[in-house]
């Protein structure tokens, strides 16, 4: 992949993900507006069983249909490709399958048991129709990031984003849901629906894409099995286990808080502030990194395996420092106007606040999605799974131990600790295998100077400006703070690579 098509690929796949972050971020505010913070705390448990089944679905997949594709492409044994992808698909239509029916046959015992409200049960049985339709995707999604052909992705994601929010829309309106119960079951058979629709928009894509990058013979592959077990099996267990173990945390919180003295309707409430309004919004603007992020992958399994460790460090280097500066940017921007934030999106002075607090996550967060990505390139898929795996185990453990005592202040605590430890797990092994530097100056503290001359300006600027609309008003906020940013980032790391080649120079002359 060259550099002008990595870049336009990312720019293209970046675009749609905020494409589809900001249509996401709607359909909460629209959601919220119409089940409160309480039908949001139930949605977001709904969501948190039909991950965990999602993930036994999926996970791993795309990875290892991306591994496999491109090292049959760079090895010339492209008649092979069709019969890799063809016994994935199989792999994951019968897994899919599978946990589909478990969940229809189960979902009245997990909506008892584990969310205390029965009437859940339909939500998660429509759901479960949606699986098979999801792990064929996931299938596809890694054989179009090993062709270089990921715009295919990005438009089955566009029309199910677009779908789902019509039906539920429609739903909403014509049905006029009564209940948080029967408001949350027209959500998930909208979100079912635009799952169908983006399978077969994506089928249609990979019947034309495999035969204009594949021969028309057709070649037995070999070692598919072993393939899907050295790189989907580690890479499913450690996302089972997070998945897991997120699950019991996510349920664990509404009944923790109940132990704290909270009525139930105030405990999903307080849940579905943080979880399903805060945390949407901390993450919104990281649909700028994980197009690029998810690009690297293929990107930095390539270099490795032609052995070319200066190639490897370099892209390391240049993905961390990007990802710092676009975290260190986006936290001061949270802390300066994450009040904006919550009024703009769910008319909440509470989520605002949540937002604010969380801000000094977002670089570690960010950091993680690139490191994340590095880390699969460079085949440390395990390595990630014994992280993800114990920073999960600690925070249901710190959630068990806590929240009944000291109530959603301890969790905002929990999140701290969690977020440091699996960041520095990460990057500490992502430095050793990748020889990588991260120098305090450039990559912290310039960053943090240019952030803050941007949220300075950008409050002088509308100090006397009254912008009645709220969305236009974070916009504004967002767009002279990051302005200012770039300007001021980008020229500072001009002049120090002029230093740098300059110091070279004289060297070499000397």
């Amino acid at each position: 992949m060259t550099k002008q098509k990595f870049f336009l690929q990312g720019a293209v796949l970046t675009l749609v993900s905020l494409f589809l972050r900001i249509t996401n971020m709607g359909y909460r505010s629209y959601l919220s507006q119409h089940i409160g913070s309480e039908g949001m705390g139930l949605y977001q448990l709904i969501l948190s069983i039909f991950m965990l089944t999602v993930t036994l679905s999926t996970s791993g997949i795309s990875l290892a249909v991306t591994r496999m594709v491109t090292a049959a492409m760079a090895a010339g044994r492209g008649r092979t490709v069709r019969s890799v992808v063809a016994k994935c698909f199989g792999f994951c239509l019968t897994i899919s399958l599978c946990i589909a029916m478990c969940l229809f046959f189960l979902a009245d015992f997990a909506a008892g048991f584990f969310l205390g409200n029965p009437s859940a049960a339909p939500c998660l049985r429509i759901l479960g129709l949606g699986l098979p339709f999801m792990s064929l995707c996931t299938c596809m999604k890694g054989y179009f990031l090993a062709v270089d052909e990921s715009l295919s992705t990005a438009a089955s994601d566009a029309l199910e984003q677009i779908l789902t929010i019509a039906a539920t829309v429609f739903l909403f309106w014509r049905f006029v849901p009564q209940g948080i119960e029967n408001a949350c079951l027209a959500a998930m058979c909208a979100s079912t629906l635009g799952e169908a629709a983006s399978f077969l928009t994506s089928w249609t894509a990979y019947r034309k894409s495999i035969k204009r990058n594949t021969p028309s013979q057709k070649e037995r592959s070999a070692g598919v099995l072993h393939g899907l077990s050295h790189i989907a099996l580690p890479c499913t267990l450690s996302s089972a286990a997070k998945s897991l173990l997120n699950t019991a945390e996510n349920l664990l919180i509404p009944r923790e808080l109940q132990k704290s003295g909270l009525g139930y309707s105030d405990s999903l409430s307080q849940y579905g502030l943080l979880q399903g309004m805060a945390m949407p919004m901390l993450y919104f603007p990281s649909s700028f990194l994980t197009s690029f992020a998810s690009l690297l992958i293929p990107k930095i399994a390539k270099e490795r395996e032609l052995s070319h460790k200066n190639a490897v460090a370099y892209i390391s280097g240049r993905a961390v420092q990007a990802a710092l500066a676009f975290g260190i940017f986006f936290a001061a921007l949270f802390v300066a106007f994450g009040g904006s934030w919550g009024q703009a999106f769910y008319h909440s002075e509470s989520a605002g606040d949540y937002l604010r607090i969380l801000a000094p996550l977002v670089p570690l967060t960010y950091l993680d999605v690139v490191v994340d990505s590095l880390l699969k390139g460079m085949d440390e898929q395990f390595n990630s799974m014994k992280y993800n795996f114990a920073d999960s185990l600690i925070r249901v453990v710190l959630v068990l131990c806590l929240l009944r005592f000291f109530g959603m202040e301890s969790y905002v605590a929990i999140l701290f600790f969690s977020t440091i430890f699996n960041a520095s797990m990460s990057l500490h092994r992502l430095m050793k295998v990748s020889h990588l530097q991260i120098l305090l100056v450039r990559d912290i503290l310039v960053p943090l100077l240019c952030a803050a001359l941007g949220i300075t300006f950008a409050r002088w600027v509308l100090s006397d400006i009254v912008i009645l609309n709220d969305f236009l008003r974070v916009f504004v906020q967002a767009v002279l703070s990051g302005s200012v940013f770039v300007g001021a980032f980008y020229g500072i790391m001009q002049w120090n690579a002029k230093k740098k080649s300059k110091k070279c120079q004289a060297n070499a002359d000397f």
